[in-house]
């Protein structure tokens, strides 16, 4: 059985790219092989996937199974369907509510409507219905899916053995500073204003030695990503507030090797790896407890059930000086990222895909045999 994968974007640094990658690597040591087919490349991702107009399944080609990343409209969702004498999956990885794109970029919006329209479609053509979150598997619930299961994102191994940037690393921990990190798109779901705001109240009164660091992308986002400059101005935080944009893998490690506390604000998540990084870097971690981030984050940080600014900046600060509540702090989050080891994840997408799929195939293993008995 060959194993392929439809990705509307392969961007770089991004959860549901870094999935598909994962699970192609991860099913290559089953023996399994397989494909990604994209839309959009990243640069630095070029070589890695297929354009989706050249998927094809020739009659040599044994039997087949798509896994369909599913967070957007896109062509690719009518391509799976228009696909004969295959096996078919869907990981679903949330759909950001069209409200919260709507001020800031019409066609991403359109597309998110697209996509929320032609889930309830796709769903019954399913051979295995999957989510990376129990808050992703409720909603598929809801929308009358309810043979879906859950297989958590991981976190990376690979990605995390290169050595981090040593330019960065001196700049970070020679400051003198108090580091603050947020990992992430510069989408409006994630509430980057509120992390901002926060940091306004430890830094001006509790901790003036203290830098706010915003790692992640404003493609597409490019009028919000002004309104938090703006904001950053207005609040005398331009001396203090790093706009970082993109990174790359070693980059991105040195400045979770050195960061002081990790911050995140966000309102609407399926899931939320960069909770998972910044506790596996020993990096503390406060999060606002909205959609799937306390299910991610477990006990392994704090959630805070209300965004009132000051006391955030307050709870920053005790745990930034009570060494004994940081180390515990430390040690939890870090037994809770290890929850999401490659291991594990190897044995759920096993158990998720790899079973039925070839229980689909039967014990014959003819696929268009069995595809014709569906129907």
């Amino acid at each position: 059985m060959r194993v392929h994968q439809f990705v509307h974007t392969l961007n770089y640094g991004d959860a549901i790219s870094g999935e598909a990658l994962l699970i192609q690597r991860v099913l290559a040591e089953m023996g399994i092989e397989g494909e990604i087919y994209s839309v959009n490349t990243h640069e630095k991702l070029i070589g890695k996937t297929r354009d989706w107009r050249d998927f094809a399944v020739a009659e040599d080609d044994g039997p087949t199974a798509v896994l369909l990343h599913y967070s957007i409209g896109s062509p690719l969702n009518q391509k799976l369907l228009d696909t004969p004498n295959i096996l078919r999956g869907l990981i679903y990885h949330n759909l950001t509510p069209v409200e919260w794109y709507a001020p800031y970029n019409a066609v991403v919006a359109a597309n998110l409507a697209l996509g929320r329209e032609e889930l309830p479609r796709l769903l019954p053509a399913m051979d295995v219905v999957l989510a990376d979150s129990e808050y992703n598997r409720s909603e598929l619930d809801e929308m009358g899916c309810p043979q879906s299961q859950v297989l958590s994102l991981a976190l990376d191994t690979e990605k995390w053995k290169i050595a981090p940037n040593p330019g960065i690393a001196a700049n970070l921990s020679g400051s003198g500073e108090r580091n603050i990190l947020h990992v992430g798109r510069f989408a409006p779901n994630k509430c980057i204003e509120d992390i901002i705001k926060a940091f306004y109240f430890y830094h001006h009164k509790i901790e003036e030695k203290s830098t706010l660091w915003l790692i992640g992308a404003d493609i597409d986002t490019e009028i919000y990503s002004f309104e938090l400059r703006r904001l950053v101005s207005e609040l005398r935080l331009k001396h203090a507030v790093r706009f970082v944009g993109s990174v790359s893998d070693c980059e991105l490690s040195a400045y979770y090797q050195n960061a002081d506390l990790y911050l995140c604000m966000s309102e609407h998540e399926g899931f939320c790896v960069p909770l998972l990084e910044a506790m596996r870097f020993g990096v503390p971690t406060i999060a606002f407890a909205a959609t799937a981030v306390p299910e991610t984050l477990g006990d392994g940080g704090f959630l805070v059930q209300e965004k009132r600014h000051s006391e955030i900046a307050e709870l920053m600060n005790e745990i930034l000086q009570n060494q004994k509540l940081r180390e515990d702090t430390v040690r939890r989050g870090q037994a809770r990222a290890a929850e999401f080891s490659e291991a594990r994840f190897g044995e759920a997408l096993r158990k998720t895909v790899v079973d039925p799929l070839q229980a689909r195939l039967g014990s014959s293993g003819a696929l268009r045999q069995g595809v014709a008995e569906r129907g």
